[in-house]
């Protein structure tokens, strides 16, 4: 089979190279296909170059589309979606494409529009729902449920989930939220498929944990918080400054390190007794492991919203691989289930600030080796392709 993943992005991801690009590598090594991507985005050309680079070194046939932004970001999103449907086709007809793999809803918009000329042609539509997206533009960008914009969207992913072969999302509960919408005769086309890591990358190593922590000026026996990812309201900052502090109170020795490309706005938030505690620094994604090494526990935290049922956040994926405890908001996917109730997840709130206190006591106590033999079933790359495999064979069935 010969696949095209198709997405639409902004000019900074880095999840392309970082999460798909192994998925797809491994299944190209375990199954009879080949991947071909296309990404619009208003990326630059060094950007594109250095993504490109990348998929060549995987054997991965990568395109970029630029997404116009002129003379209206609007009018310029339209015009690039009908030349898109024109580059889906040339690729399709050029490398004789088997299978549309859309991810979110621009790309299904585009597949949308040429689904009957793809279905008289075989190809099978594999529509890579991930999470809630339309639900999080509502709880977190103002998008009203009642304006035009919403019903466009929705009406774009509703007739894709219908069309599709097969569907793919990261929680059982994101199954549950479309089945209510498209109806329950379509859940065997429902497949969850995990966000996972590279093993061998994110793991505890004593050597750099131990230089990190020099460099940091960090003391050994300094508990190190780390967040890694994005700042923005949904993440909860003052949050996390709060139940850091609650420790920090009693252990003042104690460092948060976030690691953040933006820590403009974080430097504005943190209350002036609490600076000299906290670190930020920007690293680039090859050097995130050394840190997760230094660090003594992940957060990971989000503002509660319906949306968070269909999300896996690929941040708790590496902080398990690396063996660090973390203390995780309630509802997050299927994480509740998944971990909720083991010894090194503390959930996000809690009954009684003072339990946090009590358990940052005892997870001390807990090996991060146990923590990371436990977590790789569930949260490394392997159980990613195995489970890619079993969605994208069922489409031959």
């Amino acid at each position: 089979m010969k696949i095209l993943f198709i997405s639409w992005d902004s000019d900074q991801t880095n999840y392309m190279e970082n999460l798909f690009f192994p998925i797809f590598e491994g299944l190209q090594k375990e199954m009879d296909c080949q991947f071909f991507v296309l990404q619009f985005s208003w990326a630059d050309a060094a950007e594109v170059n250095r993504i490109a680079n990348i998929a060549e070194g995987l054997k991965i046939n990568y395109q970029q589309q630029q997404v116009r932004r002129k003379p209206h970001p609007i009018l310029g999103t339209l015009l690039t979606t009908q030349l898109g449907q024109i580059a889906i086709k040339r690729m399709v007809i050029k490398y004789g494409i088997t299978h549309l793999m859309p991810r979110s809803t621009m790309p299904a918009m585009m597949v949308n529009s040429i689904f009957k000329w793809a279905k008289n042609r075989g190809i099978k539509i594999v529509f890579d729902a991930d999470g809630l997206p339309i639900q999080e533009r509502v709880d977190y960008a103002g998008l009203k449920e009642s304006s035009l914009q919403f019903q466009w969207l929705k009406k774009t992913e509703t007739k894709l989930l219908k069309l599709s072969d097969i569907v793919l999302v990261r929680s059982t509960l994101a199954i549950y939220e479309h089945l209510k919408n498209i109806g329950q005769t379509h859940k065997p086309k429902f497949f969850k498929v995990s966000n996972g890591r590279i093993k061998n990358r994110f793991k505890p190593n004593p050597v750099i944990r131990e230089k990190i922590r020099e460099d940091l000026n960090i003391m050994p026996e300094s508990i190190l918080w780390l967040y890694s990812g994005g700042i923005g309201p949904q993440y909860l900052v003052g949050e996390m400054l709060q139940l850091f502090e609650t420790y920090h109170i009693r252990h003042p020795e104690s460092k948060f390190l976030f690691l953040i490309r933006n820590a403009t706005s974080l430097a504005e938030a943190i209350p002036n007794h609490l600076k000299q505690a906290i670190l930020i620094k920007t690293v680039n994604y090859e050097d995130l492991p050394a840190y997760y090494a230094a660090a003594d526990l992940g957060v990971s935290l989000r503002k509660p919203a319906p949306s968070l049922a269909g999300i896996a956040p690929i941040k708790v994926s590496e902080y398990l691989l690396a063996g660090l405890p973390i203390i995780c908001s309630k509802g997050i996917g299927d994480l509740d289930e998944m971990i909720g109730e083991e010894p090194y997840c503390f959930i996000y709130p809690p009954i009684d600030k003072m339990d946090l206190i009590k358990w940052l006591k005892d997870v001390k106590e807990i090996s991060r080796e146990q923590i990371r033999a436990q977590s790789i079933p569930s949260f490394a790359l392997e159980n990613s392709i195995n489970e890619y495999k079993h969605a994208l064979k069922s489409s031959n069935l």
